[in-house]
């Protein structure tokens, strides 16, 4: 039931970037930012759903208690900006007919995803303090008695 949620999350992130990529890129651009996206909406909608399931499946490598974790971020990271590159391409989110622009795009991107990582990172730090601090007064509660 697990894997479902993460797929379900998965699509959910892809569909809301979608979304909000659109909706900022129409604030700055206008209408016109739309003409791309109007025209192959389903190849478009389905590409961020892609993105959002290859961002969201491969944290299942942190479950891999035999990798470090810098490996195990290497691992969630490749898969997650390779998968971003080629449907990037396929659908041009990426403009190619500079190279110039192509790698500041690019740049842009791993920007944006490990802005998202670290993000998820912090959260779960969180979390797992909380999780400790829990445990901690359970114990010291049971060692009372």
């Amino acid at each position: 039931m697990h894997f479902f949620k993460n797929v379900a999350f998965g699509v959910s992130m892809g569909c809301t970037v979608f979304v909000f990529i659109n909706l900022f890129g129409s604030w700055i651009f206008g209408n016109i930012f739309f003409k791309a996206t109007t025209a192959n909406f389903i190849q478009q909608a389905i590409g961020s759903i892609i993105v959002g399931l290859a961002c969201v499946l491969p944290s299942y490598i942190y479950q891999v208690e035999r990798l470090t974790f810098l490996l195990q971020t290497g691992i969630h990271f490749s898969i997650t900006i390779s998968t971003f590159i080629v449907v990037a391409l396929f659908l041009n989110w990426l403009p190619t007919s500079s190279i110039a622009i192509t790698i500041l795009m690019l740049f842009f991107s791993v920007l944006l995803f490990t802005l998202v990582w670290l993000l998820f990172y912090l959260y779960n730090q969180s979390e797992v303090k909380k999780m400790n601090k829990k445990i901690n007064e359970l114990i010291n509660k049971n060692n009372t008695l």
